[in-house]
């Protein structure tokens, strides 16, 4: 039995515990959506789960505020006990009850009752970092809420318990907003997209990257949409962080309204990739618009953090355009980069001003990243180190190790992607970046699927596992873990073909 990620301590003892006729338990507030997370699984698997409350129950969940956060203990004898730290410890311990259980629970079914049974055991287990992730861009390839509600699963089943949601890049819109119904009705939606990889050296004017395939593409998200996803994701222990990408990586909100912009011939969001020019002004305008949106993140997305984006921003439009240069000449400020760093302390202030933490991309750091914002290092790994050394909680996401719209091989049968290889052996590597940084503001990591080739819900789960369970292993764990190899991670896999999941296969050996 193969349990993933690895528990700190795992002792197994005789015999097993079969899944009783009746399933009752007993836990407070806090443990409920843990119960209902297992009953569901067990109700899909077996065809039927006669689950009840009861006081003297076969499953209880009681909570220890002495255990680290998420901690857990689960002991499998007669009846089956659960003393977690809080509710997400209580998510967890169910998580590995199931995985517990043959792999087959995990899918469709239906499975006879009498083959579920649990091995006598105790497991305790806690996280090494709070914060471990998974990114999802929405925006270049719009995936429906179905996709997005699955993809949960599949974290759920790796106690990854962040999902990072790209929202907004120049080629859709996918966020209503009050008082903007065209960044749905015209910046979700794009004639086309490029055939193949993106020209190189990328176009810098709209209209040269008009050559694509003709086929619109889009979608957007409605509030009762979000609210799916939201409520979803927290009965399963998971934070939804949107991100709105500013100024930067705006085509389609400009395509959509062009007084917003910086410039006056963008029609259509881009149907190309790469670094657009055409980014928001910074007029009085524009700034009630940007609050518009956070006011939306922050009532759509409660409780959440709020990813403002701040990366890939050219400014080379700014003092170009009439009304940004009065409004910057207005404020004093004469360069590109004064002008940007002025434009992230009224975004961030907003969010923070609000009590909810807020996150950008490291190029922040550049132009003097706000005081107590969160610096997501994507570049280089070395930038975790600077930004927690000016002061700023970090999260390592290097392209290095977590990019996985980076091809795992060369092969000529692999799917489209932005380049590669990534390979399974180089994302093992991860663990190393915190090796010899022991910090608190080291928040945790994530990995990150844009979209730009990868265009429907198979293939982003292709790119996605088995790396994904390898970068879970180490967040949780904080080390190497069981390894990477195809004998390691046979269990956990099974468990996604259990699932349906496109995972990629091994490479013969």
């Amino acid at each position: 039995m193969t349990l993933l990620p690895t528990p700190r301590h795992l002792q197994y003892t005789d015999g097993n515990r079969p899944l009783p006729p009746l399933l009752t338990w007993h836990a407070g507030p806090d443990g409920v959506d843990a119960v209902a997370v297992l009953e569901e699984r067990l109700r899909s698997a077996v065809g039927f789960c006669r689950v009840a409350a009861a006081e003297d129950a076969f499953l209880s969940i009681r909570f220890d505020g002495a255990l680290p956060a998420e901690g857990y203990r689960v002991t499998v004898d007669e009846t089956i006990e659960v003393v977690a730290a809080d509710r997400r410890g209580a998510g967890w311990a169910i998580q590995t009850l199931l995985q517990l259980l043959p792999v087959q629970v995990h899918g469709p079914g239906p499975l006879q009752p009498e083959s579920l049974a649990w091995p006598r055991v105790v497991v305790e287990d806690e996280p090494r970092f709070a914060w471990r992730g998974s990114m999802l861009d929405v925006a270049r390839h719009f995936q429906p809420v179905e996709f997005v509600l699955r993809w949960l699963d599949s974290m759920a089943l790796h106690k990854l318990n962040v999902l990072h949601l790209h929202l907004t890049d120049d080629q859709g819109w996918r966020l209503p907003v009050p008082g903007y119904p065209r960044l749905t009705e015209v910046g979700a939606w794009r004639p086309g997209t490029v055939r193949g990889h993106q020209p190189s050296p990328d176009p810098v004017r709209h209209e040269d990257c008009d050559e694509h395939d003709g086929i619109p593409h889009g979608g957007a998200y409605t509030a009762g949409d979000i609210g799916r996803i939201v409520a979803r994701a927290r009965q399963l222990g998971i934070t939804v962080v949107p991100e709105v990408d500013l100024p930067g990586h705006t085509e389609a909100a400009v395509a959509a309204y062009p007084e917003l912009g910086s410039c006056d011939h963008v029609r259509h969001p881009r149907t190309g990739f790469g670094i657009s020019h055409h980014v928001l002004g910074l007029t009085p305008q524009t700034m009630d618009f940007c609050a518009t949106v956070i006011d939306t993140l922050l009532e759509l997305f409660p409780d959440s953090p709020i990813h403002l984006g701040g990366d890939e921003a050219p400014g080379d439009h700014w003092f170009a355009h009439a009304e940004t240069r009065a409004h910057l000449d207005a404020l004093g400020i004469t360069t590109p980069a004064e002008a940007q760093a002025w434009f992230e302390q009224q975004v961030c202030r907003r969010v923070l001003d609000a009590g909810r933490r807020v996150v950008v991309w490291d190029e922040v750091l550049e132009h003097g990243a706000p005081e107590g914002a969160t610096v997501m290092v994507w570049r280089n790994s070395r930038y975790v180190r600077q930004a927690i050394e000016a002061g700023h909680d970090a999260i390592a996401a290097p392209t290095a190790h977590t990019y996985f719209d980076y091809g795992a091989s060369t092969g000529e049968h692999e799917p489209l992607a932005i380049t590669a290889p990534r390979t399974l052996e180089e994302v093992g590597e991860y663990h190393r970046l915190w090796q010899d940084l022991d910090s608190p503001r080291l928040l945790g990591g994530q990995f990150q699927l844009w979209s730009e080739y990868l265009r429907t819900g198979p293939v982003v789960e292709y790119f996605g596992f088995p790396r994904g369970a390898v970068i879970a292993e180490q967040l949780w764990t904080g080390g190497s873990g069981l390894g990477c190899t195809p004998e390691a991670l046979a269990t956990p896999m099974a468990r996604l073909t259990a699932m349906g999941v496109n995972w990629r296969r091994f490479d013969a050996g």
